[in-house]
């Protein structure tokens, strides 16, 4: 059932939503959603501050307007955003139309700040094939990342070309462009890194099949493209967009947001911590740290957030600050051993930076006096590999040089496998992040996705090692990472 609330109960159940997803797309290695967890905590970076400030206004008057404008600022990222608000709302029984303002117009073409046209991003269909084929010299185009990764039941990925424009650039070009392709729903890879030169895209009604190389392919049901390319404005399509895009300073601009009173005490504390820990779980987003971030532990220490920031921010004075230290330390206290040090570190960096009164950094003194800080707390690495594993994520980088700095070619791979080791008694299946740098080789094919298979590592030399899953079905050489 959907009810209308008020704003700031829909504002603190989005908080405690994300907080739900993100423990969901986490607890169990075999069904680690990356994505989901990296976007959903990406929403509170620019929006866990005004959450805050919506909590502690004066008067229940005061805490609307505040959480009407904390909403709409939330929303102003996108339809897409605007759309996962509502969901989500919705799922907890709140509805959101009748609190965010009429979405803003969003032209589908725009210019930078130099006046030039930009290239939007467009379906992955026909028309946009024939337009990049026309700007761009598919057959001479190279893969310079290609990532594949399982998303619940189905796999998603990326693919980057790097490809020679058919057009002229002028001197300012700069580095060559490059296409960047999001894959949904990918029915097939076959990938080779020794043949990677030269690109086509066939797109029917139902499907879209991405040839790479002699032998290689990716087909998918649908995608996404964007062009970097800051020439673009000089191509084919470029030029034809020109016409039929408005000057920049007639393009509608965003608010600008309100200057907002600083947090103090307890308060500041309590969201320091919830923005500290979003931010932690967000660099889930690079692959290589899927297996270092407490995910699930974070997203369970932190439960029901949303709800008791609102109820301890609606007290006054000593109350207030009673409350939000109440609140930390429940946080703390959820956590357990595990996160303790985590608490610790964080707690003792933010008595160290912020502008606190004597009585607050007296607290956080007293809460951490007997707490062992550590730099990161990662989720521990076995020193053997395991056996056997599911593999979550393959990720392919080709050496080269972007904006003047030369990058080496390197490799993440992400699996799910049992317990191993010290281990062998839990049920619980982990995450293994495998970094490899100097990449000598990478084939990959779909059905390494599919179920568990035997993992081979060996060393064939002092600087070079193999991973092998299944019968070939990846196969990666290289160098281990020191990261």
């Amino acid at each position: 059932m959907t009810r209308r609330g008020t704003a700031p109960d829909a504002l603190g159940a989005l908080l405690d939503r994300s907080l739900a997803q993100i423990a969901e797309a986490s607890a169990d290695a075999r069904t680690y959603d990356r994505q989901t967890i990296n976007e959903v905590a990406d929403v509170w970076d620019n929006n866990t501050v005004p959450l805050f400030h919506a909590a502690t206004a004066r008067t229940s008057v005061g805490r609307e307007r505040r959480a009407r404008a904390a909403l709409a600022l939330m929303a102003e990222l996108g339809p897409e955003r605007r759309r996962w608000m509502v969901e989500q709302a919705a799922a907890v029984g709140h509805s959101l139309e009748l609190l965010l303002p009429p979405p803003m117009a969003k032209p589908r073409r725009s210019r930078d700040y130099r006046g030039h046209v930009t290239p939007p991003f467009m379906p992955l269909t026909a028309g946009a094939a024939l337009e990049l084929a026309t700007d761009y010299d598919l057959a001479a185009a190279e893969v310079r990342t290609l990532l594949i990764e399982r998303v619940g039941g189905r796999l998603t990925g990326s693919l980057v070309l790097v490809a020679p424009r058919r057009y002229d650039g002028g001197p300012q070009a700069g580095d060559p462009p490059e296409l960047h392709l999001r894959l949904e729903n990918i029915i097939d890879v076959r990938f080779d890194s020794d043949d990677r030169r030269g690109a086509s895209l066939r797109c029917r009604a139902e499907e879209t099949v991405i040839g790479v190389g002699a032998g290689g392919r990716l087909l998918v049901t649908s995608g996404t493209v964007d062009i970097d390319d800051p020439a673009w404005h000089l191509s084919t399509a470029g030029r034809a967009a020109d016409q039929r895009t408005p000057p920049r300073e007639e393009q509608p601009r965003r608010t600008p947001e309100r200057q907002r009173p600083r947090p103090e005490g307890a308060v500041l504390v309590a969201a320091r911590i919830m923005h500290i820990a979003m931010l932690e779980i967000r660099t889930v987003g690079y692959a290589h740290f899927a297996d270092r971030v407490p995910v699930r532990l974070l997203a369970g220490a932190l439960t029901g957030a949303g709800t008791d920031i609102l109820a301890a921010g609606a007290l006054r004075g000593g109350r207030r600050e009673r409350a939000f230290r109440n609140l930390v330390e429940t946080w703390i206290k959820n956590g357990g051993p595990a996160l303790a040090p985590w608490f610790t570190d964080e707690l003792r960096q933010i008595a160290d930076s912020e502008p606190l009164p004597d009585a607050t950094r007296g607290w956080i003194g007293g809460i951490t006096a007997q707490g062992a800080a550590l730099p990161h707390l990662g989720t521990g690495q076995d020193l053997d590999p395991p056996l056997e594993a599911e593999l979550r994520l393959a990720e392919y980088t080709a050496a080269h040089t972007r904006y003047t700095t030369p990058r080496g070619s390197s490799a993440v791979v992400l699996l799910a496998h049992p317990p191993t080791g010290q281990d062998s008694l839990s049920r619980c299946w982990r995450l293994r992040v495998f970094d490899v740098d100097d990449v000598s080789r990478f084939r990959l094919r779909s059905d390494a996705f599919h179920g568990s298979h035997e993992l081979r590592t060996d060393r064939e030399s002092v600087a070079q090692e193999s991973l092998i899953l299944g019968r070939d079905s990846l196969d990666v050489r290289g160098s281990r990472s020191r990261r």
